[in-house]
């Protein structure tokens, strides 16, 4: 059954084309390797030869055979030269790093020499190529042989010394054997490393081949007939991938496209009714902040109203007592035990009419006397007023300024006043020391300058009563309950908002938000 398998008959043809390639590919791949190592080695043999030449041309000369021996052999001595030999005219051995040879004459039918001696022409005009052979030496391994004539120059013929004619060109031969074993191990190698590479390329590619069949072909149609079931139970959302545009691919894009008519139109009333929901949530929530707000608004105008009127009642009668009974104290001696009592009436008196000026404060309502301000200055005199308190009770104030706010429209008293009371409302929310973080920046439109402490912070149920008139988490004596309300009240007349955030334990933040225009 695997015989009819598309992939295998695929897989069979592309791994025969792949060998063939790949065949072709080491053969011209080595054989060109096998050049550039063989006209490297040749390279070599000529700069030896070259060497030799120049390192015995003056002992030569005159005639120190020993000499030139000695200089030959040294040379002879370097890793990879086979043997160096030189032959005389008549082809007999002069000189051979291998002793043996010495005195013999060269056989010149033999391998070695049929290259050049079958050429036909001088040995002084052959070029490179035709001076060289390869050969096997008699351990078996080969060799490759350069010969290089040794012309007769003027300085051979012309002394007395020396009885060479002029008209013979070629006194003798320079023969190098360069040995080839490494050369022969490189392409070994090679070769070795070739048909790794083909085993291993062939098995890639033939799983590569695999695998693209089993996701491009057997896959998508599995998908088609999973597909096709579940439209059968009745399941119009399910949808088949699509990874390919060829005939599969288009096949299961149709299938889709009968599907996804139905799931666009439950997915947009999903959207929208979820849609619906957040803005009904916005729009309510929107609607209890401005309820709220208005809810605050009348609750402290009414409260205002009835604050001015008791303060006006009261303020009389508390003007007559305070007259009287410090007047009482005046007339009484440090020893009279009536004048303790005395003290504590004129004491309480004035706690009184500091209470109905802040009614008064919080009733009066004044409109604000706005000028073009930098609220940045405010803040700044704000800090500057009670920073001695603040260094008492060990607060460090941390100011977080946002340079180059815009200058806004505000009644610098007032505003003033706000901030002065914010921030020694968190300085005593901070008995043990700590750090108060004043900062401003622009959210929304408007100037926000926050006061954050890190106090005792304000339990979650006093969070919605903290701007009522006297309300007061303070001991009794120590606060009137008002201050937060008349800044309340002073930020509305703004048209600004104060907001407030706490964790009990953690701190609090006040934040004023001024509009810019």
């Amino acid at each position: 059954m695997w015989r009819k398998s598309i992939g295998v008959k695929l897989i069979l043809v592309v791994g025969f084309i792949l060998i063939l390639s790949l065949g072709i590919f080491a053969y011209v791949n080595i054989a060109s390797q096998k050049k550039q190592l063989t006209d490297e080695v040749m390279r070599g043999a000529i700069r030896i030869s070259e060497t030799v030449r120049r390192s015995t041309r003056y002992d030569m000369l005159r005639d120190l055979s020993e000499d030139v021996h000695q200089i030959i052999e040294t040379i002879g001595e370097q890793n990879g030269l086979e043997k160096i030999r030189i032959f005389n005219k008549e082809g007999k051995i002069m000189f051979s790093t291998d002793k043996t040879e010495i005195g013999q004459m060269v056989d010149k039918r033999a391998e070695a020499c049929y290259a050049c001696h079958s050429a036909e022409k001088p040995l002084e005009r052959l070029e490179t190529p035709d001076r060289s052979r390869i050969f096997k030496s008699k351990q078996g391994n080969r060799v490759l042989g350069v010969i290089s004539a040794i012309y007769n120059e003027p300085d051979c013929y012309t002394p007395d010394c020396h009885a060479h004619p002029p008209d013979q060109k070629v006194l003798g031969v320079l023969d190098i054997g360069m040995s080839l074993i490494d050369v022969d191990e490189e392409i070994d190698n090679a070769e070795n490393k070739m048909i790794i590479f083909a085993i291993i390329a062939f098995l890639v590619i033939a799983l590569t081949i695999s695998i693209s069949i089993n996701r491009n072909v057997t896959h998508p149609v599995r998908e088609l007939v999973k597909g096709t079931k579940k439209i059968a139970e009745g399941d119009l959302s399910y949808s088949i991938p699509t990874k390919t545009q060829d005939e599969i691919g288009q096949l299961a894009s149709s299938f889709n496209q009968m599907t996804q008519d139905l799931k666009k139109a439950d997915e947009k009333l999903l959207d929208w009714g979820k849609t619906l929901e957040q803005k009904v949530d916005l729009r309510t929530q929107e609607l209890r902040s401005t309820q709220n707000q208005l809810f605050q608004s009348e609750k402290l105008a009414s409260l205002g109203k009835l604050a001015a009127g008791v303060a006006h009642e009261i303020n009389s009668p508390l003007t007559g007592i305070l007259t009287y009974s410090s007047l009482l104290l005046k007339s009484k001696e440090d020893k009279d035990p009536e004048k303790e009592d005395l003290e504590v009436i004129v004491n309480e008196t004035n706690r009184c009419k500091k209470i109905i000026k802040g009614l008064l404060e919080f009733a009066r309502q004044t409109t604000p006397e706005k000028t073009l301000s930098d609220i940045n200055e405010v803040i700044e005199k704000s800090i500057d007023l009670i920073s001695h308190q603040a260094s008492m009770q060990s607060v460090r104030i941390d100011k977080k300024i946002k340079p180059d706010l815009p200058e806004i429209m505000i009644d610098v008293g007032q505003i003033q006043q706000v901030f002065i009371n914010l921030l020694l409302n968190a300085i005593e929310s901070m008995p043990e020391g700590g750090t108060l973080t004043v900062s401003s920046a622009i959210e929304n439109r408007m100037v926000a300058v926050s006061f954050a402490d890190t106090g005792i912070g304000i339990p979650e149920e006093n969070l919605s009563r903290i701007f009522d008139p006297f309300f007061t988490t303070k001991d009794q004596g120590k606060g009137t309950g008002l201050g937060l309300s008349v800044s309340y009240g002073l930020i509305e007349r703004h048209r600004g908002k104060l907001d407030v955030k706490s964790k009990k334990g953690k701190g609090t933040t006040f934040t004023v938000k001024l509009p810019i225009k």
